[in-house]
């Protein structure tokens, strides 16, 4: 990696650090069960492929499009065609596992939303492209607010644009500010995430001067379900999760009958 840094050779660092992310979402993975692997964005679904040695009994490969390379079919696993923005996973499967390498910005917001509503076993995410993030969906605004540095979407566009004034090689006096920002954003994800009851962290996964202008960074979102979730979970909310025929999940409330297509009280 050292001479991959000192020469610049971006298609290097890109794979240096695609294996790095995947080879920690692995040693994420192998601490729950085996049940069900759900890849998030997976295109050829190269992260479930490298997870199959585990011993997944199933797995679902989610993108808006599927790829027909030789590589994309020799993937096993159930492909399934969705937008994250819509996909709840907990109405698909009850998945044991979730994962996601590099998903772009809003993408990844979405899939925090969905873990944190579907509270599988474990999941693991490398997230990217922090400036594609949007307001409305971003999660962690909570934080963000209570911390004075973001109090409305404007303030959360210019905390995006500093995401890209990541590590790199060419100009250096901007790496504290990038990092700054980006650790901010995944940190109001992680606060989101314990505040709906999981067990979560953002931790290094390689060299942060691997991302580059803050396009891709080199922090792994991960989490886990504490062992008495699933019957606090249970006794607190009256919600349960369906899909209409378009695939589309809504809810309904067992005690007053009411059904919705958001989460009630989810901001």
């Amino acid at each position: 990696m050292t001479s991959q840094l000192a020469t610049g050779d971006v298609k290097a660092l890109c794979a240096a650090r695609a294996a790095a992310a995947t080879d920690q979402i692995r040693d994420v993975a192998a601490t729950g069960s085996r049940r069900c692997l759900v890849e998030l964005g997976a295109r050829e679904g190269r992260v479930a492929t490298a997870l199959a040695d585990l011993g997944f009994e199933q797995t679902y490969l989610v993108d808006r499009d599927h790829p027909t390379s030789d590589e994309a079919r020799a993937t096993r696993g159930e492909r399934v065609t969705a937008d994250l923005r819509h996909f709840d996973v907990a109405a698909l499967t009850d998945a044991s596992c979730v994962v996601a390498k590099h998903v772009c910005g809003v993408a990844m917001d979405y899939s925090v939303r969905m873990v944190a509503r579907a509270r599988p076993e474990v999941f693991a995410f490398a997230p990217c492209c922090y400036f594609s993030c949007e307001y409305d969906a971003y999660p962690g605004r909570e934080l963000l607010a209570e911390l004075g540095v973001c109090r409305d979407a404007r303030d959360f566009d210019m905390l995006k644009k500093l995401t890209q004034w990541g590590p790199n090689q060419f100009s250096p006096s901007t790496e504290a500010a990038g990092r700054w920002a980006m650790d901010l954003i995944d940190a109001g994800r992680v606060d989101f995430l314990r505040r709906s009851g999981l067990d979560a962290a953002a931790l290094p996964y390689a060299d942060a001067r691997l991302a580059l202008d803050g396009a891709l960074e080199c922090t792994l979102l991960v989490g886990w379900r504490p062992p008495d979730a699933d019957a606090d979970a249970a006794a607190a909310s009256p919600w349960d999760t369906y899909q209409d025929e378009n695939g589309t999940p809504y809810y309904h409330n067992r005690e007053t009958g009411e059904t919705a297509w958001t989460l009630p009280g989810e901001s």
